[in-house]
């Protein structure tokens, strides 16, 4: 079995090593430049944490599990030439990481928190290599975690993860506007969550096309005129609903 060291203690490094350790993976270090951070995952998980680059341990893979702005330099410690290192971006190729040693991606389509629970088994992840061997060996630790690995390129690797930005965090984002307009007028963000609730239901057993529902779709101007009637004194508003309204409409215009 592979030996994994870990570089970095974010929401990603949190979550991947637990999934990696629940699956009997042989972690054996969490490296980050803060010992605080890299303390909090080594402990919870009873394995060796550094912040000092003379004392990462040498092990087969290396996954940098850092921001995208943080891979390059993460990639200058690793002081071994004869192993694999990889990250886990979306949407930074393989030739970020600098250095001698092999290359390649190991990257899990999924929003993490270190305050959730979550199923690592349904996660998709997409992986590259350099050579044949790697992309072998990242297939069966990808395979360890999860029920869905893909081997996929850089090109399509990033198309994938702007596919995350709008279903996740754009999403969300208009979650915070909805709960903005709720506090306004004095109602309670929890009267939307049985509607989120369903909508997410929905297009799980339905397309999102199939699913889809209001005045846009049903070219009821009249009811779109009076929403843009209530954004008036907010115009950053009234261009986002009349961009989503336009985008609705020309699906279904036909």
């Amino acid at each position: 079995m592979s030996s994994i060291v870990i570089l970095g203690a974010g929401n990603v490094a949190f979550h991947l090593t637990r999934a990696l350790i629940e699956n009997t993976c042989n972690v054996r270090q969490i490296f980050n430049r803060t010992l605080e951070h890299a303390r909090e995952i080594g402990e919870a998980n009873r394995i060796s944490y550094t912040d000092k680059i003379s004392e990462i341990e040498k092990a087969d893979i290396y996954i940098i599990a850092s921001a995208d702005s943080g891979i390059e330099e993460f990639s200058h410690y690793i002081p071994y030439d004869d192993v694999l290192v990889v990250h886990t971006s979306g949407s930074s190729p393989m030739s970020v990481l600098k250095g001698d040693y092999r290359k390649g991606v190991f990257y899990p389509l999924q929003t993490f928190s270190k305050e959730r629970t979550m199923r690592y088994d349904n996660i998709p992840f997409f992986i590259e290599a350099e050579n044949p061997e790697d992309l072998k060996k990242l297939n069966e630790l990808g395979n360890r975690i999860s029920n869905e690995v893909h081997e996929l390129n850089f090109a399509s690797r990033m198309q994938v993860h702007m596919t995350g930005v709008w279903a996740n965090n754009f999403v969300n984002h208009l979650y915070y506007i909805a709960g903005n307009i709720c506090e306004q007028n004095n109602v309670p963000f929890d009267v939307l969550l049985p509607l989120i609730q369903e909508t997410a239901n929905k297009v799980i057993e339905m397309s999102p096309k199939d699913a889809q529902t209001g005045p846009a779709k049903r070219g009821d101007q009249v009811i779109v005129d009076r929403h843009l009637e209530a954004l008036q004194d907010d115009s950053r508003l009234l261009q986002i609903y009349q961009i989503l309204t336009d985008s609705i409409k020309r699906v279904y215009e036909k």
